[in-house]
């Protein structure tokens, strides 16, 4: 390799950003739409736009290629360095979030705000809020206008839950309630997996199954996450989680688990069992959708008190009517429902080993009827490399085609989100030999 070939590849990232730069302006034009601006707060008006597949598609292009320019032009321990610390800015992210700063800019801050008065709300100290707030602005999170005065832009916007500051202070436990779930989301991810993700390089050295996960250590405690998460004092972050998994759902692209299987073409009265539902979040959409169908939501007790909260707000006729039932069940148990249409799993089996998940499968296979179907909604990670087509004989995967040269063939850093959250699955639940 020589100075030209490196050359090459930079300008082949280069006319990767400019070409895909070119396809944006054009679609916008022809469709009479702006491109949403990151200065600008966000909304889901503004963000339509964005959300067309192709644009989706070559905003992916431009973001791989803009960190694959980044990490062939910077110098490598600078790289380094930086990797080493971007723990700050998860912690960083958390603490504006429970400072409730995205709510105070939003109510008291549209010109923008000292962080002095930022912080006079929460009574914190406003030297470190003002540090953690300028660390974000140098991720484009907030922007800061003039000196310690900060305002809101598209990113730090999405971290606003939308609720009076008034209503947050006089009850913060409810601070998610009622909410997308997308606030609820960041905000979990950024606690307790950093927590375990300190400790995750001892448990690698140090396995010793499935009791052992950098979670274990991280709290000191020998209950699994869940069981951890029911504790009474855990009682925010229980209804944290719960929101959090509304958020996931609410972050997906609409009408993405509609089309992925033929919902409409079960018979009238048909009983869906969304096996470890959560709150519910997946099985609202599709209530909401397919009005013939019914649903039963299982998961533990605790989880299914926030369900019915949830339920009473969002769809409370569901409920009424009993076309929604909430059960208490451990998918490690024996499948109370028998025969019905679907039994559908959404993000759990990434969660157990594989002798559990199969545990979990063999019950919804006894309990299954010979029209049972199985839907399982989970996300397939490919390797960093090329590969052989590994997924081909999955009913229902989508086989996704390689990027263009010289992007890494897993799309790089516009895909990193999912190895982040494996990680954080393999921190919490798994341990890392499973």
């Amino acid at each position: 390799m020589n100075t030209q070939d490196a050359v090459k590849d930079l300008r082949a990232l280069s006319r990767l950003i400019n070409t895909s730069i070119d396809q944006i302006e054009n679609e916008m034009l022809s469709r009479g739409q702006t491109y949403p601006l990151l200065s600008e707060p966000y909304s889901p008006e503004t963000e339509e736009p964005r959300m067309a597949p192709d644009i989706l598609a070559a905003g992916s292009i431009i973001t791989a290629a803009a960190a694959q320019l980044i990490a062939s032009v910077r110098i490598p321990v600078a790289s380094a360095l930086v990797t080493s610390l971007q723990y700050e800015v998860s912690s960083s992210l958390r603490g504006a979030i429970q400072a409730h700063v995205p709510e105070i800019l939003r109510e008291f801050g549209n010109k923008g705000l000292h962080v002095r008065d930022i912080a006079a709300h929460t009574k914190v100290d406003p030297s470190r809020l003002g540090r953690i707030l300028r660390l974000l602005a140098t991720n484009h999170i907030f922007t800061e206008i003039s000196p310690d005065v900060f305002i809101h832009n598209r990113l730090s916007s999405i971290l606003d839950t939308g609720k009076p500051l008034a209503e947050i202070l006089s009850d913060p436990v409810a601070k998610h309630d009622d909410t997308l779930g997308i606030v609820a989301l960041f905000e979990q991810l950024s606690d307790l997996p950093m927590k375990a993700s300190s400790y995750l390089s001892e448990t690698l050295h140090d396995p010793r199954g499935a009791d052992n996960t950098a979670f274990h250590r991280a709290l000191n405690t020998n209950l699994g996450y869940f069981s951890w998460l029911e504790l009474p004092e855990n009682n925010y972050r229980h209804k944290q989680f719960g929101a959090s998994m509304n958020g996931v759902q609410n972050i997906t692209p609409p009408g993405s688990l509609l089309k992925g299987f033929n919902w409409e073409t079960l018979p009238p009265q048909s009983t869906v069992v969304d096996v470890g539902s959560g709150i519910g979040s997946m099985s609202l959409e599709l209530a909401g959708t397919f009005p013939h169908l019914n649903f039963v939501l299982q998961d533990t007790p605790a989880t299914l008190a926030n369900a019915m909260n949830f339920w009473s707000t969002e769809l409370p006729e569901a409920v009424n009517t009993d076309r929604v039932v909430l059960q208490a069940h451990d998918f490690f148990e024996t499948q109370p429902v028998k025969q019905p249409s679907v039994f559908l799993m959404r993000m759990i089996l990434h969660d157990w080993s594989d002798d559990k998940a199969v545990n979990i499968l063999r019950h919804l296979c006894v309990a299954a009827g010979p029209e049972t179907q199985l839907v399982i909604v989970d996300k397939i990670l490919s390797y960093a490399c090329t590969e052989d087509n590994f997924i081909g004989d999955i009913p229902g995967a989508v086989v996704e085609g390689l990027p263009p040269s010289p992007l890494l063939p897993n799309f790089g850093y516009a895909a990193v989100s999912w190895y982040l959250a494996d990680l954080v699955v393999g921190l919490l639940v798994l341990s890392l030999g499973d």
